[in-house]
């Protein structure tokens, strides 16, 4: 059946603008793109992700971080397959500041800030030439400045790999409760990423009281979240979550989990977690001084205590008993892989599920586990676990031995748990 163009198009659209449908093209194999994640999931090419967080939490100071990294090809939690050209455009801090922020973060990563040079772009709003995506003085007459959007993919096609935006509302005048204007906004980010050809990751600020597990914890609009195809919220931890990660130095508020609340191309992943620092970047033109004293974030592995490390394991290995499994990742099923883990331990779940999703995490990132997509009852594909390598042709049977933890992963205590 082939769909011939209306005689005319409606009164409203000219006619050559005239949206006709057009065939699925079958692609088969290699000729279907795969999606290109260029520093994890927070990144990827053609699609606009976002950044929700508190003031306070180093929202900025991690963004900066990975822009370094990724501008280097070095490694901070993900690590880029290539070096790539980064852009970031800061709508609240002079160039100065930005300037020093990156010599900091280079410095943090013992990275040579001038080799950023060629690869690491950046402007800052306070200049002359803002962006301003909106145009238009009431919700009525509301447009997207297009002649803008054109002119920022003529500037980056080919030239920028990730354009980072800090923050979000410093690039409209729409008001952050109209989500038909935030929306309309973040989708013109959206065209930028893909005609551009590059990852757009957009930062904003949470609500007040907004929850950290939810992608709907974004100050003002719905819209921003929704528009967005990865959502990543950033919360300071507690003192009983720190302690729980093995921090026992008493600065719970240095530390912040970075959690994924949206994952619309990327199955779900492990929390990681950053600790807040400075450094001296030594610009004082006095050589004994420090310099200007400027905040950083540092990768942060929990220190998992050792004490019932293998018995929870080894607890783990029996419950999934073979390849394929029908236990999910997600602590909030049922089918909860962390319920049957505490089943063979004779442990509620409930009780300990922050001690048992740790142990998970660490043996998704030592590679004794993964996740894979499985019809789930109702024919809806779920993020389910199953043992990788030597763990998947033993499971059941194998102590767990051969798991090695990093330096910084060490116990879990689950205090009132035996083990059977």
């Amino acid at each position: 059946m082939s769909v011939s163009n209306p005689a005319s198009p409606p009164p409203d659209v000219a006619g050559p603008a005239f949206l006709v449908p057009q065939p699925y093209r079958a692609l088969k194999g290699a000729k279907l793109r795969m999606r290109e994640f260029l520093f994890g999931p927070a990144y990827q090419r053609h699609q606009v992700t976002l950044t929700i967080a508190a003031g306070g939490t180093g929202k900025t100071s991690l963004c900066i971080a990975e822009a370094v990294a990724m501008a280097s090809g070095a490694a901070f939690i993900e690590k880029p397959l290539q070096p790539l050209r980064v852009w970031i455009y800061n709508g609240e801090e002079p160039i100065d500041e930005i300037d020093r922020r990156i010599k900091a973060a280079a410095m943090a990563q013992k990275l040579d800030h001038e080799a950023l040079k060629g690869r690491l772009f950046v402007n800052s709003g306070r200049s002359a030439n803002r962006i301003n995506l909106s145009s238009g003085t009431d919700k009525a007459r509301l447009e997207v400045n297009e002649p803008l959007v054109r002119s920022l993919v003529d500037s980056i096609a080919g030239k920028i790999d990730v354009i980072i935006v800090d923050p979000f509302i410093s690039t409209h005048s729409v008001s952050e409760n109209d989500n038909t204007g935030i929306d309309m906004m973040v989708k013109a980010w959206a065209r930028i990423a893909e005609q551009g050809k590059c990852a757009v990751h957009l930062v904003h600020h949470a609500s007040k009281g907004g929850s950290s597990d939810s992608a709907d914890a974004s100050r003002g609009a719905s819209s921003l979240a929704a528009a967005a195809r990865h959502v990543r919220n950033l919360s300071q931890m507690g003192t009983k979550d720190t302690e729980r990660l093995g921090v026992r130095d008493g600065g719970a508020h240095r530390y912040v989990a970075i959690r994924a609340t949206k994952q619309n191309n990327s199955g779900e992943s492990a929390a990681n977690y950053i600790k807040l620092s400075s450094v001296a970047i030594g610009n004082d033109p006095d050589p004994k001084n420090p310099g200007d004293i400027v905040g950083v974030v540092e990768p942060f592995a929990p220190e998992i205590e050792q004490y019932g490390l293998d018995d929870i394991v080894s607890a783990a290995l029996d419950a999934l008993g073979g390849l394929e499994t029908q236990y999910v990742y997600s602590a909030n099923s049922p089918d909860w892989f962390g319920y049957a883990i505490a089943g063979e331990l004779g442990a509620d779940g409930k009780i300990h599920r922050q001690d048992i999703e740790s142990v998970i995490d660490l043996m998704l990132r030592t590679r004794v586990i993964e996740i894979y997509n499985r019809p789930g009852k109702n024919g809806r594909k779920r993020d389910c676990v199953r043992p990788v390598g030597i763990y998947a042709s033993a499971a059941g049977s194998l102590a767990p031995a051969a798991l090695q933890p990093s330096e910084h992963d060490s116990e879990v205590s689950m205090e009132g748990t035996s083990s059977p």
